[in-house]
Formats: structure tokens, sequence, C-alpha cells
């Protein structure tokens, strides 16, 4: 099977896509254009003249694409304005699926309706969220997505959602285990967004453990190069990732893949969504300096819940096995 991944990345999710699929055996490229955080890509759409390039998409580029590949992956967007690409691949019967992945379509008035902890980005405003979700479902009744956190905003719109969960190369992340014998834990946070992370909850609570005499080091890590972050992360003993959004991100899939316990938000409507043995720890602001104190104190439950994540990373979040659940859905189409 020939799958293309358009039109741009997302945290590395797009490029390990195609990735994933390649490693089992199929014909795959992600298309996007270069960005700050090098993420690897497969085809660069941007067209060139000498030193000058041009925005613009060329649909003829785009409809060489339609002759070559058997199935279409959109993340987010189309890849030509109004659609034309979508159009041109339902003349000629060329199946396609689309993807979101969280802030381009959860709505805030209605995520702060179900979730009282939750704190707007300011790119939460329906003004493009829905007419987003319109456009989609006027092509396809089918969506893909890596949890079911965002559900209450596709039902209205689509009648399946698969899941297929987060991608992560877990033979980039070397796991570093907890050691029982640390009584000088290490905690980490990495906050992408202070606000949306809850990163002032995180550090009130950190304040008053320390004040209460609990000794472990507490590592804040922003604005660093990904690996030198990575590097940090593997020296953690703990890893706190948000506590306001309600459902984990690829950071946790990270701190998870590297054997450590992460503690996040998971609203409670969705906990039961998630497959067997999720490891994550679960605290919300009202809740997380007790949660942060337990795994201070017990270096024994450090280090076998890092021993879980590791585990269930390989098993749920892998790039190779995510494939081969896209695989499926792919075929389902396929064969319709």
């Amino acid at each position: 099977m020939k799958v293309l991944q358009l039109p741009a990345e997302f945290a590395g999710q797009v490029n390990l896509t195609a990735q994933g699929l390649r490693a089992i055996g199929h014909k795959a490229s992600n298309v996007a254009e270069p960005n700050p955080f090098g993420y690897p890509y497969d085809i660069d759409p941007r067209i060139k003249f000498g030193s000058r390039i041009l925005k613009t998409k060329n649909p003829f580029i785009f409809f060489s694409w339609a002759e070559h590949f058997d199935l279409f992956h959109y993340h987010r967007s189309p890849y030509l304005a109004k659609g034309i690409d979508l159009k041109y691949l339902q003349r000629r019967k060329k199946p396609f699926f689309i993807e979101f992945w969280g802030s381009d379509i959860r709505i805030y008035d209605i995520e702060k309706e179900r979730n009282p902890f939750f704190i707007t980005d300011r790119s939460n405003s329906p003004r493009k969220k829905i007419p987003r979700l319109q456009f989609w479902s006027g092509y396809t009744d089918e969506v893909i997505m890596s949890d079911n956190s965002l559900d209450i905003f596709l039902k209205p719109y689509f009648k399946k959602i698969h899941i297929v969960r987060q991608r992560i190369d877990t033979d980039r992340y070397q796991p570093v285990y907890p050691d029982p014998q640390n009584h000088k834990p290490k905690v980490v946070h990495a906050p992408s967004h202070t606000e949306v992370k809850g990163t002032k909850y995180v550090e009130k609570a950190v304040e008053a453990l320390q004040k209460k005499g609990l000794v472990f080091e507490y590592v804040r890590v922003h604005n660093m190069p990904h690996q030198k972050a990575i590097q940090i992360y593997a020296q953690a003993d703990i890893i706190v990732d948000q506590l306001t959004l309600g459902s984990h991100g690829v950071f946790a899939c990270e701190g998870m893949a590297l054997g450590k316990p992460v503690i996040c938000y998971i609203h409670e409507d969705i906990l039961p969504t998630y497959p067997e043995g999720f490891p994550i720890v679960n605290a919300t602001p009202l809740t997380i300096e007790e949660v942060l104190e337990e795994l201070i104190v017990s270096s024994e439950m450090r280090y076998k819940i890092g021993m879980a994540s590791r585990k269930y990373t390989e098993k749920v979040h892998d790039y190779r096995r995510v494939a081969k659940r896209l695989i499926n859905i792919y075929r389902q189409r396929l064969n319709e």
C-alpha cells in the first residue's frame, strides 16, 4: 500500500506515522516544510525559483501525488485551498482520512463546562474550530484520533472515531528506571506553555513539600533543544506533564518510554477509555501536592510505575504498533 501523510507536521507525529508504515512493509511518505524543531520529512512541497520560495501550493504537484499514492492521510487541514484536492480525490475514487491533534478542534466553552481546571491558550475560539469540523464532515464520516478526549467535539459531526494512540519510536528512548536506593529523587516538569500545563500548581506543590522538609530536586525544562531536554528527562525520577487539559500528550509518552512515573491530569470521564495497564498517575491542581508527596516518599512505587510505564509504551505507543492499527483502518476503506 502507498500512503501519503500531509500537509504539515505536528510534534513529529506525522513523520513517525510514515516511518511506522514503512517499518511494517508499506510505502509511505510525509509532506512537510522545514520547521524550527527539525522534524524529518520526505517531501518538501514548496515551489522554488532560484533563491525565491513561493508559498502558493501547486495543484499539479498534488495531482501527480494522486496518481502515485493509494490513500491519503490528512492532519488538520486540506492541502489545497477550498478542498480542491479532496474533490479531486473523490472524483478519482481515492480514499482519504482526517486526523486532528487537539487544539485544532477543542472549543473553550464546551471544554470549560466539563473540565473546571481547563485553561485556554487562546487557540480555542470556535471561530475556526466549528467550520473546520463542518468542512471535513462534508467529505467523510470517519475520523482518526490519538485518544477519546475530543469525542465530545467529534460525535456531532462524525459517525466513526478510530483511536490509534500517539506515536513514539521506543528504540530512541532507552529506559533509565528510577533507582529504588535513591532517596533524593529528581522531579522534572517541562511546560511548553506554563498556564496550559498548570505550572503554577506544580510549583506551588513543590514549594509546600520543600517547606515540609521533603528531600528532592525540582527541575523545570523550558525553551531547550529537544535532544538536550531528553537527556534531562532520562535523569528524572518523577515527571510531571500537565494539570489542566484532562488528557496526556507526546511528552508523557516520552517520559513513560524512559521508564518514569508520569503525573498528569486525566479527566475522569476519559480515564476508562485508555488501554489496560494505563500507568499514568492522575493528579489535578487540587491533588498534585499529595500525589507528588507519595511518589517522592516511596522509591519502590517510583520504580514499579516506571517499569509499568515502559511496558505500556512499547505495547500501546510504539510507532510500528500504531502503524498496524492504521493499516487495518485503511484496509477497511479500500475494501469497501
